[in-house]
């Protein structure tokens, strides 16, 4: 093996090395002549330990080629067994076809697997060119003279130092990839290749729809202090360009000349105060290794794209849950907003479980996810109004659907949308915009202005699977009055679910909901009312439980 021949070629080299420093002491020996020697044996055991270093890289080159050539061999194993036994060929190209067989399968019947095989086979082959270019590269500057020493003084450092200069690097993912990519990117990368991305790259990973939970999560906290860092540097700058800014214009009715500036630095200073926030949630639900549906994760930190900042939280594990939903908030709903979010997702979950075990299903797990990747309007108001921000928010919601659905280590995991006020527009929409295919089993809309649907075949969920709460006093109801939204929803054909005070199935005592924002939140004393229930066994794939 090329790794064993490398380390005894280090090791000899570090035997001569020795020797020649022993040697090189020439005892009793002096004179010019015997400075000249003495000089030629460092000279000489300065080559040797350049040498080491360029031996360490080639080893570590050749180790790091061997795990990632291995994990790449296991991984078209994989595919190729799944084709193979679904009737699909692979050619060199990646392309995945119908295999031509007497028993070939009905193309309609495999196309969504054809599809997700193909982007796996084009991940494997990125995989492979990148693990070939760096590669070349190390063995091209080790034939250039470019490994550096870095001032070693013995074979062992500079082996050392050499090694730190011969990996492989992690390679970054597919431009605007779709979900099922993102997961096919992360799957062809061996365990190393995926610490480096999180350690050095985490921007790469954090915000991308169909990796794992976990590696956003790790991906996500690394980020936060380079944000609060960068933010800190915009503030203070703002900070000392508006020091002697006066409080406004000068002149009745003019702008202030500052207004710009001002306003930015707001933001800012919100978007650091988002950050202590996200901070304070994760510092009060840290994850427990012994129990990985409690705890929070952090899916989504943006803190650049928009005026405000956004964020998601997962109480439990998404990716092993065999049920997982997701709350979209509506109007003037902020990151600082999560923390009461994050505990209606914690009660929601607590609920889910119970009901579960109550109905003798203990073993199946449920994570609850509060998201915030959308900027709802700031207030009630003419935004409020408007589908923009709806339908700006709807495309990156569906591809967070996609990449649950993608990312779990469940054969087809149980998911339930659950969208309040202009969040529920928000996710009807997202809905409708169904990629691939349509991973939302289950959607309730509760304090809604509109769904643009009039049922489940309208949002492309199943028959009797779209579910509409509202509290007989919520403001809502005056919302829209242009139709913006499409038509009220109580006056659909999805189930009405009660928000009404009664004793549910399991003997428990539920309060009623009133105004626009009690449906998920907890009574005095911790228990669900029956809006928040009903959420619950939707959520938990007991649906003739809800209280109609």
């Amino acid at each position: 093996m090329l790794e064993t021949s490398l380390s005894r070629r280090i090791a000899t080299v570090e035997d001569v090395t020795n020797q020649l420093a022993d040697i090189g002491k020439l005892p009793g020996w002096e004179g010019d002549s015997a400075n000249a020697a003495r000089r030629r044996f460092v000279v000489t055991a300065d080559q040797l330990i350049d040498e080491a270093a360029v031996l360490g890289a080639v080893r570590e080159l050749a180790k790091q080629t061997r795990e990632a050539v291995k994990h790449l061999k296991e991984t078209l194993a994989t595919i190729e067994q799944t084709a193979a036994a679904n009737g699909l060929e692979i050619w060199d190209a990646g392309h995945v076809t119908i295999a031509d067989a007497p028993n070939a399968p009905d193309a309609a019947s495999v196309e969504a697997l054809r599809v997700e095989l193909q982007d796996a086979v084009h991940a494997v082959m990125r995989q492979a060119d990148d693990i070939d270019a760096d590669a070349a590269a190390v063995l091209n500057k080790a034939a250039d003279g470019q490994i550096d020493d870095k001032g070693a003084t013995d074979v062992a450092a500079a082996s050392a130092a050499g090694a730190s200069q011969g990996g492989l690097t992690a390679p970054a993912p597919p431009e605007n990839g779709t979900p099922q990519q993102n997961k096919e990117y992360w799957d062809a990368m061996d365990e190393r290749q995926r610490r480096e991305v999180i350690e050095q790259h985490p921007e790469w990973v954090g915000n991308r729809d169909g990796i794992p939970s976990m590696a956003r999560h790790e991906a996500n906290v690394n980020r936060i202090d380079d944000e609060r860092a960068r933010l800190t540097q915009e503030r203070d700058a703002l900070q000392e360009k508006l020091k002697d800014a006066p409080a406004g214009s000068r002149y009745p009715n003019a702008p202030d000349p500052y207004g710009e500036e001002k306003a930015e630095l707001a933001r800012v200073e919100a978007k650091l105060k988002d950050l202590d926030s996200i901070d304070q949630i994760l510092k009060d639900r840290p994850l427990d290794p012994a129990n990985p549906d409690n705890g929070a994760r952090l899916l989504l930190l943006d803190m650049q794209t928009g005026d405000k900042g956004m964020a998601a939280i997962a109480v439990g594990d998404p990716d092993n849950a065999d049920h997982v939903s997701v709350t979209v908030p509506g109007v003037s709903t902020t990151v600082q907003s999560l923390d009461g979010m994050t505990r209606e997702a914690e009660a929601l979950q607590r609920e889910a479980k119970f009901q579960l075990n109550e109905e003798g299903r203990p073993g199946q797990r449920v994570a609850s996810i509060a998201w915030l990747g959308y900027e709802p309007p700031p207030e009630i108001g003419p935004e409020a109004a408007s589908a923009d921000r709806a339908k700006d928010g709807a495309p990156k919601l569906a591809n967070f659907f996609e990449g649950l659905d993608v990312a779990s280590n469940k054969p087809d995991p149980h998911i339930t949308a659950l969208g309040h006020s202009y969040g529920s527009y928000t996710t009807a929409l997202a809905l409708q915009d169904s990629g691939r295919g349509q991973p939302v089993d289950d959607a309730v809309f509760y304090g809604s202005p509109g769904i643009n649907a009039n049922d489940e075949p309208d949002l492309g969920l199943p028959q009797g699977r779209g579910y509409v709460m509202r509290a007989p006093d919520d403001p809502i109801t005056l919302a829209d009055g242009f139709g913006t939204f499409g038509p009220d929803p109580v006056t659909t054909k999805l189930e009405q679910l009660s928000v009404a005070e009664t004793t549910t199935k399991d003997g428990v005592h539920r309060e009623d909901s009133n105004g626009h924002s009690e449906y998920p939140r907890p009574s005095a004393d911790g228990t669900l009312r029956t809006a928040g229930y009903n959420m619950a066994v939707i959520i938990a794939g007991l649906p003739e439980l809800a209280v109609r």
